[in-house]
């Protein structure tokens, strides 16, 4: 993530035109995603980095059993080390991410063959968590806003895009960008007492440095130099005293058993499931980073562990060609991956994604209404 110096000018250098001896295959890359660059020398580390990523996506794409397709993202002007330094928090572990959750009612197992939620219109839009380690809470907002709508179909047309912003400043359990999980996003929407919609408040991370909950700015250690996370210019204000209404609300959060087979079921029967899994396959230091680079298809990453760094939410499973997998939503915008989303291989625990299940919870006697 970046961090900002509030105590120092910030100097503008205009952006450059590419230098002649920029490839074609760059500044087709350049030009879909809408890179730009200050100097020459940001444009020729660009273009060195995005070159060594192209040796690693062809390793990616080497493996026989991984049916995915691997290719150049977003993302490539980053090395695996800064892709995860700048859009991840800190590595989750199972049992602290289910911790305190009430066991979910046993349901069997009795799922369709195949199901997706985003057929059903309980899903909403692919959010994009920009460089701000919010996934957890982008898995725990995406979560509720279906179960919310499932649960009050009745009285609303489509499901409302909450407020991400609100629980990374807000809730006092995690660290914002800075990493947390699902469930201390779940936490504090019980605690709170609901959360806003994404109208009402905004995310709005992007080249900024984001509070902690009920911190105060200070001149001092506002500028990431302390011991204390960065803070931002707005963070004299507590999130206490903040007036949003509260448009989605929720009683406990459930925590799932491992086995797939009941995560399916779970899925099907009640909603979308918040998860995290490893994307990196950096648990022994040295990085294979496939998520960075996904493209399409079913992914079965040989080198990813269950050392869990990154949460997203199941929406929906299914078979193709006899290989079962996954359909999850990620944080990382619609030009991402297939439309925002990817499939990841269903029933042998890969990359650790049945080791954090869990899932907020709608209380019958929570009805639709607005509370502030």
């Amino acid at each position: 993530m970046k961090l900002f110096c509030l105590l120092c000018a910030f100097v503008f250098e205009p952006i450059v035109a590419h230098p002649p001896w920029v490839p074609d295959e760059f500044l087709t890359w350049v030009a879909e995603y809408g890179k730009k660059f200050r100097s020459e020398h940001d444009w020729r580390l660009a273009y060195e980095t995005f070159r060594a990523n192209g040796d690693i996506i062809k390793t990616l794409n080497s493996d026989p059993n991984d049916s995915a397709e691997y290719d150049h993202s977003k993302f490539s002007d980053m090395t695996p080390f800064e892709w995860k330094a700048e859009y991840f928090g800190r590595n989750m572990s199972p049992e602290e991410g289910k911790r305190g959750g009430s066991p979910a009612a046993p349901i069997g197992i009795g799922a369709p063959e195949s199901f997706d939620w985003r057929t059903e219109g309980a899903v909403t839009p692919v959010k994009d968590q920009s460089s701000c380690g919010s996934c957890w809470a982008e898995s725990a907002v995406g979560n509720i806003e279906s179960v919310w709508f499932i649960a009050n179909k009745a009285s609303l047309t489509s499901p409302v895009p909450l407020s991400t912003e609100q629980m990374i400043e807000c809730d006092p359990h995690d660290d914002a960008c800075y990493g947390g999980y699902p469930k201390g996003g779940f936490q504090y929407v019980i605690d709170h007492g609901g959360l806003a919609s994404k109208a009402d408040y905004p995310y709005d991370v992007d080249g900024k440095t984001i509070c902690l909950a009920n911190q105060t700015f200070n001149a001092t250690c506002g500028d990431g130099m302390c011991d204390d996370p960065p803070l931002t210019n707005w963070c004299d204000v507590k999130c206490s005293d903040m007036k949003h209404k509260s448009v989605a609300h929720i009683a406990s959060w459930h925590a799932l058993p491992t086995d797939e087979a009941l995560i399916a079921s779970q899925l099907a029967q009640v909603g979308p499931v918040s998860i995290a899994l490893d994307a990196s396959g950096g648990a022994l230091g040295i990085l294979f980073p496939w998520l960075q680079f996904y493209k399409k298809g079913i992914a079965n990453p040989k080198r990813c562990t269950t050392t869990l760094d990154h949460a997203v939410l199941l929406v929906g499973y299914g078979e193709e060609n006899g290989q079962k997998y996954w359909i999850i939503k990620n944080s990382w915008g619609a030009k991402w991956g297939e439309d925002g989303y990817f499939r990841l291989v269903r029933g042998i625990g890969r990359c650790g994604l049945n080791l954090m299940a869990t899932t907020a919870v709608v209380s019958k006697g929570i009805s639709h209404q607005t509370v502030v």
